[in-house]
């Protein structure tokens, strides 16, 4: 069990790791599309569709260390109002209802990214970028999340 939870922590780690690699591609390319406009008076055409590309990955892959890290907001007015068995309750509660919405949301984002591999779709802007590429970091960020939820889990109450 234990060296099960070490390796969702590492996954997380590494998630956190490529969203702070998108964070850095996201400065690049807009350093870039400014240095571009100003001095050549010249676009890339393609800054404002691939920084939202790599910002849903900072987002995304960032859940699952964020959760480890317990850097999520949480939202303490009712937990301080009741004691510490009605606490763990809602923790509990709240774990599993985390994990049920997020692996509902995996499941069906999952079948976006199969079917827009299926459909070969691409993005309707001058790039034609397959939209499975820009999809496939949806449900490999709530898959390291969904491992970070049931971790958090498995330490604080089993």
């Amino acid at each position: 069990m234990r060296r099960t939870i070490q390796f969702i922590e590492r996954l997380s780690l590494w998630g956190a790791s490529l969203s702070a690699v998108f964070l850095s591609l996201i400065v690049l390319i807009i350093a870039v599309e400014i240095v571009l406009r100003s001095v050549f008076n010249t676009s890339t055409l393609i800054a404002d569709e691939y920084s939202a590309y790599f910002f849903v990955g900072v987002v995304l892959l960032g859940l699952g260390f964020t959760l480890k890290e317990g850097a999520h907001i949480r939202i303490t007015l009712v937990t301080s109002l009741v004691g510490e068995r009605a606490n763990q309750v809602l923790n509990i509660m709240s774990t599993l209802a985390a994990i049920a919405i997020t692996t509902f949301a995996l499941y069906h984002t999952s079948i976006m990214v199969f079917e827009s591999w299926q459909l070969d779709m691409t993005a309707d802007t001058i790039s034609e970028t397959p939209i499975f590429l820009s999809q496939m970091v949806i449900p490999a960020g709530l898959a390291m999340f969904d491992l970070q939820l049931a971790a958090n889990f498995l330490k604080r109450f089993l």
